[in-house]
């Protein structure tokens, strides 16, 4: 879907967050830079992949990079505390959890020893 855009709309603004703006080829590069991210860290077809943050820039990324690399989206709504996050991503079943900063304080429950990334 992105892609084609791309294709389409290349030079034309994709995406507008805060002072950050990307045309559709800028967001394009980064869903791919995404999607070998995923792929170095051994993410398989099928996979799930939660993803615990606000609406931005980034998040359309990882979700569209993960997407790319056939992973399976696990939204996780921001207005979930902790132990509700836990529940969600537990039972999902997901091979990793990309969280926004402000929420990595409610990782520990579900994930001790979890390496971060950051």
């Amino acid at each position: 879907m992105v892609l084609s855009a791309a294709d389409r709309f290349g030079d034309a603004e994709a995406v507008v967050d805060g002072s950050l703006r990307l045309t559709f080829a800028q967001l394009v590069d980064r869903i791919r830079c995404a999607a070998g991210a995923f792929a170095g860290i051994g993410l398989d077809k099928g996979d799930r992949v939660a993803i615990w943050a606000p609406n931005c820039a980034e998040w359309i990324i990882a979700a569209f990079g993960l997407l790319t690399a056939g992973g399976v989206l696990v939204p996780v709504n921001t207005r979930f505390q902790a132990a509700e996050a836990a529940d969600i991503i537990t039972r999902s079943g997901v091979k990793a959890v990309l969280v926004e900063k402000a929420f990595s304080v409610g990782i520990s429950p579900f994930r001790p020893g979890c390496p971060r990334l950051t």
